[in-house]
């Protein structure tokens, strides 16, 4: 009996060293799987943080270039403030700023500038001018500072639509 009773728990070990391993190379199957999922989730957390990062960056610095621009309109509408008339200041104005760094006058009191912020995206700037202060003192008002787009992202014509006659016919068919 001693022979029967050996031999059953030297089976009994191998079963239970069998399932054991089993169990050990699961986990470990499973611990691999969540280190590689973890690390191409952070890398792609890098790679979203890097152009989230280059895109702040790069509006900043329109940010600070427009403000530039701005500062030169002020310093041009303090040294022309000493005229005699309104209508003398908006053309001193005009010719002592269109054209310099991309600004264009829309009208007499109106002046906008682009800045290039990313491909297809600029930073629009446009400001009101006047000879009179406004409610703040200062003689402009910015009307407009945003970002804009030159993408033409076209009207995409390839889905076949009902047409009304081709509905009404459905319709009358049933």
């Amino acid at each position: 009996m001693k022979d029967s009773s050996s031999g059953r728990s030297s089976s009994q070990s191998a079963i239970s060293i069998g399932t054991t391993t089993i169990v050990l190379i699961f986990v470990l199957l499973c611990l691999l799987t969540f280190s590689v999922l973890s690390l191409v989730s952070a890398r792609a957390n890098m790679r979203l943080s890097q152009k989230s990062a280059d895109r702040t960056t790069a509006y900043y610095e329109a940010e600070n270039a427009s403000s530039d621009i701005l500062i030169q309109v002020t310093e041009s509408v303090q040294k022309c403030l000493n005229t005699s008339d309104e209508n003398t200041f908006f053309k001193k104005i005009r010719t002592e700023l269109e054209g310099k760094n991309g600004i264009c006058f829309t009208d007499d009191e109106t002046l906008t500038w682009t800045v290039p912020l990313a491909q297809n995206q600029y930073l629009r700037a446009e400001v009101q001018l006047s000879y009179q202060p406004f409610s703040n003192g200062n003689h402009y008002r910015i009307i407009a500072w945003n970002t804009c787009t030159d993408y033409d992202w076209g009207t995409d014509q390839s889905l076949p639509l009902l047409e009304n006659d081709t509905m009404q016919n459905i319709l009358m068919e049933e």
